[in-house]
């Protein structure tokens, strides 16, 4: 079993791939898919932004296999993009793919004439959702099951903290095994501007330990227990904050609070594009930037070893095997 994470846009549309034994066909899980034009806030002339890097693909069309399913984790048009969505074949190729959106980006959705309100389902705070792999993919060969994904979203609950954008997705990859040996589960939390830590922590404390000799010494030095372990954290690297609203994207800060919560394996870069912005509020953000190479010299100085650090540009991939 295994997953292959691949960046379409250098920002925060990934194509997660799924593999396993049991399936016919890998299940591809799509992130945020924004391709092109220039999403605007309120108005153009208010903030408007656009890429800056040449997406590896034109169309999600473009997409083979199919996606099986798309989770949209924010309403603003960089990451719920009505353009790039309509490319989709939803009544041929991809007739049977599913829509996961958060609240917000689902009443967004809810207003789009041409979509089919059958393929949506909404996340709501709290509320954990399986997406079961679709009927027919299992080999009869096979006797080991491929598992479901568990789908949770979170927000905090203070307004000050702008739940709609301060959000986060939990997936996990359940796969069933031996009775008596309990699930395996590869674990993956998507945030794209970065979270407050209390409203992530709830599901960082239901992932599994490793029986190993934890990576994180920091947590070491307050109890013997070792500290659950994330498989996969996708965040942005680049802290932003603006003078007229506060904090847009906690960037590296944000990250390095849910690596001092739990052994993070891998990190990948998420929202990190140099887009072109403009518009009123252009003038008024503030950016404190962290590369691949900063963000491990400041782990490591915090005592946070063994975090596998990578920055996708456009068409990288990086697999993960999970045997």
């Amino acid at each position: 079993m295994s997953l292959r994470v691949q960046s379409l846009n250098s920002d925060t549309t990934f194509a997660l791939t799924f593999s396993h034994p049991a399936l016919r066909k890998p299940f591809v899980l799509l992130l945020d898919p924004w391709l092109h034009s220039s999403p605007y806030v309120y108005h153009p002339l208010f903030s408007n932004q656009s890429h800056t890097t040449q997406p590896c693909i034109s169309s999600i069309s473009e997409l083979s296999p199919v996606p099986d399913a798309i989770i949209v984790s924010q309403k603003k048009a960089d990451h719920c993009n009505e353009g790039t969505l309509k490319e989709l074949d939803w009544n041929g190729a991809a007739k049977e793919t599913l829509l996961y959106a958060a609240p917000e980006a689902g009443r967004i959705v809810l207003g789009w004439k041409w979509f089919d309100q059958k393929r949506l389902r909404l996340l709501r705070w709290g509320e954990t959702v399986k997406v079961a792999f679709p009927s027919g993919m299992g080999k009869p060969t096979v006797e080991e099951p491929a598992g479901w994904l568990e789908l949770l979203f979170m927000a905090p609950k203070r307004l000050w903290e702008l739940p709609a954008l301060h959000n986060a997705i939990g997936i996990k990859w359940v796969v069933p095994r031996e009775q008596g040996q309990g699930n395996q589960i590869f674990s993956i939390l998507f945030s794209p501007h970065g979270a407050p830590i209390a409203s992530l922590r709830p599901w960082l404390s239901s992932l599994p330990s490793r029986p190993q000799t934890p990576k994180n010494e920091v947590y070491m030095q307050t109890t013997a227990f070792p500290p659950p372990s994330l498989s996969l954290l996708i965040h942005p690297f680049c802290r932003i904050y603006s003078l007229l609203g506060g904090e847009v994207i906690s960037g590296f800060p944000g990250g390095f609070s849910v690596c001092r919560h739990v052994t993070v394996d891998n990190w990948i870069s998420a929202h990190d594009e140099t887009k072109d912005v403009r518009g009123i509020t252009a003038g008024l953000l503030r950016y404190r930037l962290w590369d691949v190479n900063k963000v491990e010299k400041d782990l490591k100085g915090e005592g946070i070893q063994g975090v596998r650090v990578n920055l996708l540009h456009a068409g990288d991939e990086v697999g993960f095997d999970l045997c």
